[in-house]
């Protein structure tokens, strides 16, 4: 994932606040349990000196609804004046909730659930047209919808047998197949820079086969034909259909994860493209190399990373002299500054064996001018 949306708070200096607590609001007790939450969160901050008037601007912000259905996880940034970031992600993560001020953001619990979530499209349709609903992730409010209504004016039925039944049917199936060509219109539009992957067309057979194939030419998207409810007729069940969206959501996160372990998998055996371990990390990065860095949150958080053994890693003023600080805070602020991916892998996941030795920690690289050393095996070509 790209971290354009949390890179404006690194251009900051600390030290910061970071928040990432439960907000959700599915069960009873909702109300008590984020009334017991903020009780502890406002007496750790007291003891970090936080100022009243941001204290009173959290607890405002942590309070405010979420707009999700069934459970979420708030995280908020803050100065000592200033808040940087208030996003909610739905769902959950095994990352722990946390409260801290420190020299960097704390942003593990966050990127540990937006690293699995991207903006989908479904599309309801039948012959008239279609109904767009965008979501930015699996359990979120509907960010974004349209109808697209065609022409029925070929769509009167003659009587069988008649002698214009077969001219009949031929202006039917052009006038289907015109609805359904808005109706892909449309989707192509709601594509553009939203970074939907996923594209889920249920609804009339005719039609969401016909809109798949005109769709099919696309490389960037994955297109779901289904036919689990969530017809355009009012009244009927999402249940079934919203199962099949979690399900080709999880494939494809699975996939992208197992695409990745690939690329370390190939990078590690010709000892090209790919570097392990904080600190190799961080040199790689020093010197813009990195295209994408790779956590297992849990074992990069035991580590640290001092920016001192690092001259010129891009991190906030707040950090450069912090001394050693944990391993994911830290690369995770310069692959920001960098304009470098990340990508969380699930502590369970089996890995290549040179990346379990490694703190759960590895870049794939833009370019990587290393000399092999000996032992190792050069790259094809050299």
């Amino acid at each position: 994932m790209r971290l354009d949306t949390v890179r404006p708070i690194y251009e900051h200096s600390g030290p910061f606040v970071s928040l990432h607590l439960d907000v959700s609001r599915d069960t009873e007790d909702a109300r008590q349990q984020l009334d017991a939450r903020w009780t502890t969160t406002r007496h750790d901050l007291e003891r970090a000196d936080v100022s009243a008037d941001l204290l009173g601007e959290l607890e405002e912000r942590l309070r405010a609804p979420t707009h999700v259905a069934g459970p979420a996880r708030r995280t908020i940034v803050a100065t000592s004046d200033e808040v940087l970031f208030d996003d909610v992600r739905s769902g959950t993560t095994t990352w722990p909730e946390s409260v801290g001020v420190g020299p960097l953001p704390d942003l593990a619990g966050w990127v540990s659930m937006a690293d699995g979530q991207f903006p989908f499209l479904l599309v309801r349709a039948d012959r008239l047209g279609a109904d767009l609903e965008l979501y930015v992730a699996g359990n979120s409010a509907r960010a974004e919808s349209q109808s697209v209504e065609g022409s029925d004016l070929h769509l009167q039925k003659v009587p069988d047998g008649d002698w214009a039944q077969k001219k009949f049917q031929q202006r039917s199936e052009n006038q289907w197949h015109e609805n359904a060509q808005l109706a892909v219109a449309a989707i192509e539009h709601l594509l553009v820079g939203r970074g939907v992957r996923l594209v889920v067309i249920s609804g009339d057979v005719r039609a969401r086969a016909d809109m798949a194939q005109m769709l099919g030419e696309r490389d960037d998207v994955t297109i779901v034909q289904t036919d689990a409810g969530g017809g355009r007729a009012a009244g009927g069940s999402d249940e079934a259909l919203w199962a099949e969206i979690h399900r080709a959501l999880a494939d494809l996160e699975a996939h992208s994860v197992d695409l990745i372990a690939q690329r370390l998998a190939r990078g590690l055996a010709v000892a090209e493209g790919v570097v392990t371990g904080p600190d190799a990390v961080a040199d790689a990065m020093v010197n813009g190399a990195v295209e994408q860095v790779v956590l297992d949150l849990p074992d990069a958080r035991a580590v640290g990373v001092s920016a001192a053994d690092h001259p010129g890693l891009a991190l906030p003023a707040s950090a450069t002299d912090a001394g050693e600080l944990p391993a994911d805070q830290v690369l995770l602020a310069a692959a920001a500054l960098t304009d470098a991916e990340v990508s969380v892998v699930p502590h369970e996941m089996p890995l290549p064996r040179e990346l379990t030795l490694s703190s759960g920690v590895a870049a794939l690289l833009r370019w990587d001018d290393r000399t092999p050393t000996e032992g190792e095996t050069p790259a094809a070509g050299d």
